[in-house]
């Protein structure tokens, strides 16, 4: 038995994990997160297709059948919304996986080139001024994503990228860098998400809440270096949109979606400028990208190639969000369900493929919150 299964044994002895957990199994889950093996030595030999989806506790799940069969990989210690074991976001590039465990607490970059042993991403001498001392910690990370070999993670205040798969870390700090920006108000944000734009710009973006004066879409930053150094942006165009945002990419459009009032705003500019906005014919749907195509899963369902004309889906797509192979497989996940749906025919039937009993644990849904498909080492 390895440190990490020994050390999870021993938290559930010690008895039931709840939201008012009792001081010694939180130090049981502190000491398995410190258990976690330091990384910064992969050496991906991307082979086998394979999906991997994520939800709280640090939950891992992996197919490497095209979606019909699935492995818990790892699981680390009942988590909420909030806490060292909240999980929220998965990445791939490279030939690995990464995820992001932690949110209001000790967060950890969980990394895989073959999707059984899960380690830290990081070699551990980083020393990023976030990590409070902690080699394994990193800054507050809401989401993650990959391109051009790089690894970028925008969270609270802070940004974090890796270009070299954990060999190497920079962290950019929004506090303070942009006084001077023109933009006439003050930053004020939170729940800042990142996407990479494409090969095309090499650009990444991120979408942040508003949470002062200013627009009301919230706010938007660019970095053009790999996620080193990044810019506020005053892009044109959206002035319409009136609420918390989603952005998804297809490596050469950007949508953004405004889930309460049902519209689109495009940009094919890496995010300088937009166009909108573009009723989408559908509310609280959530965006994914799906083989080029941008779909909005929900009550009705709709797809768009290109962010401005949307049609109907079949109507059994499930609400949540869609995870597509390279092979047309379609995989669907969503926070308040505890199973994954497939379907091989477009979306015009789905079959439960995997279900899982959640702890019992309050502050947060515990079904799956992310998911990618990519390649793994065989």
């Amino acid at each position: 038995m390895n440190l990490v299964n020994h050390l999870l044994l021993t938290a559930l002895l010690l008895g039931t994990f709840t939201a008012r957990a009792a001081t010694p199994v939180d130090e049981a889950a502190e000491q398995m997160r410190l258990a976690i093996p330091l990384g910064g030595d992969f050496k991906p030999n991307p082979k086998v297709p394979a999906f991997v989806v994520v939800g709280h506790g640090g939950r891992i799940l992996v197919s490497k059948d095209d979606g019909q069969k699935w492995t818990q990989a790892f699981f680390g210690h009942p988590g909420a919304d909030h806490g060292a074991w909240a999980t929220k976001s998965v990445a791939y590039g490279g030939g690995v996986f990464v995820v992001v465990v932690g949110w209001g607490g000790p967060t950890t970059y969980l990394a895989s080139e073959d999707g059984v042993r899960w380690r830290n991403l990081t070699k551990g001498d980083a020393k990023l001024p976030e990590a409070k001392g902690d080699a394994r910690q990193m800054p507050g990370t809401w989401g993650i994503t990959a391109g051009k070999g790089a690894f970028v993670g925008a969270g609270y205040m802070t940004f974090t990228a890796t270009p070299d798969l954990g060999r190497t870390f920079s962290s950019f700090s929004m506090w303070g860098a942009f006084k001077d920006d023109g933009r006439g108000h003050k930053l004020s944000t939170h729940h800042v998400g990142p996407v990479y734009c494409g090969d095309a710009t090499g650009r990444f973006l991120a979408l942040g809440d508003n949470r002062g004066d200013g627009p009301k879409f919230g706010n938007l930053f660019a970095s053009d270096d790999l996620g080193r150094i990044w810019r506020w942006l005053n892009p044109k165009g959206l002035e319409a949109s009136t609420g918390r945002g989603t952005l998804v990419s297809n490596g050469r459009l950007l949508v953004m979606t405004d889930k309460e009032a049902g519209h689109a705003w495009t940009s094919r500019n890496a995010g300088e400028t937009w166009a909108g906005p573009h009723a989408t014919g559908t509310k609280r749907a959530t965006l994914s990208e799906v083989r080029g195509e941008f779909w909005l899963a929900g009550k009705p369902s709709r797809a768009s190639a290109d962010g401005q004309t949307w049609r109907d889906l079949p109507a059994a797509v499930p609400a949540g969000q869609i995870i597509a192979s390279d092979q047309g497989t379609l995989i669907s996940i969503a926070p308040q369900r505890f199973n994954i749906l497939r379907s091989a025919d477009g979306g015009k039937s789905w079959q439960e493929v995997h279900r899982y009993e959640p702890p019992q644990i309050s502050g947060g849904a515990q079904g799956l919150r992310d998911g990618a498909f990519g390649r793994l080492s065989p």
